[in-house]
């Protein structure tokens, strides 16, 4: 019999709602306005690239447990509804530490309220954190890659000033786990070199 309520469910899906109306912050310090993506579209997509990277990855023998990195997937940005998105740049004045710290008790708050069933996704939660699994490895992957997809995206519509993200070796974390994902990267990295080759053509 589970320990959690009804009424449990809902509050935690609707604080979880939040993350649908919450932008990802960096884009704003880069000029991007307007219609940003949110926390909630991002995480959408990390999900269906862990999916089809640990899909890839099993293909090529490589022991995953897929149920594990599809909740890790899942639960990976749930503390920001509650401390929202803090951007790369804020790091020169806030120690990592202390976010890491503060999303850690925010989404223990969170998870506690599930029980036994919150504990499990907590655990799955730090897990990815501190990369300390193989799949949790690989949803790191995921989410850093679907970032620079989403720079790409953002300089094909015309967007400037985006180099940094291409140059931050922050944005680059577990793509040597496995020669697949560094060649989606390569492959990546060859269309905006194209983009930005055809444009200086004009």
């Amino acid at each position: 019999m589970t320990d959690i309520t009804a009424k449990q469910v809902l509050n935690f899906i609707e604080e979880i709602g939040k993350l649908k109306t919450i932008s990802r912050t960096g884009w704003r310090f880069h000029g991007i306005i307007g219609d940003t993506e949110s926390i909630s579209d991002h995480c959408y997509r990390v999900s269906l690239l862990a999916m089809l990277l640990g899909d890839v990855l099993v293909e090529h023998d490589v022991k995953l447990d897929m149920d594990k990195v599809m909740r890790m997937a899942l639960l990976h940005e749930i503390g920001e509804a509650r401390i929202g998105d803090i951007p790369f740049p804020a790091f020169r004045y806030i120690d990592e530490q202390y976010k890491s710290k503060a999303e850690q008790k925010a989404v223990d708050e969170m998870l506690n309220n599930l029980g036994q069933i919150g504990r499990r996704y907590f655990s799955l939660w730090r897990e990815f954190e501190e990369r300390s699994s193989l799949e949790g490895r690989l949803v790191r992957a995921a989410d850093k890659l679907e970032l620079m997809i989403q720079v790409y995206q953002y300089e094909k519509v015309g967007y400037r000033d985006l180099d940094l993200f291409w140059t931050n070796s922050w944005n680059m974390q577990e793509f040597d786990l496995h020669e697949f994902i560094e060649e989606i990267m390569q492959a990546l990295v060859e269309k905006r070199n194209n983009l930005f080759a055809e444009r200086n053509r004009k």
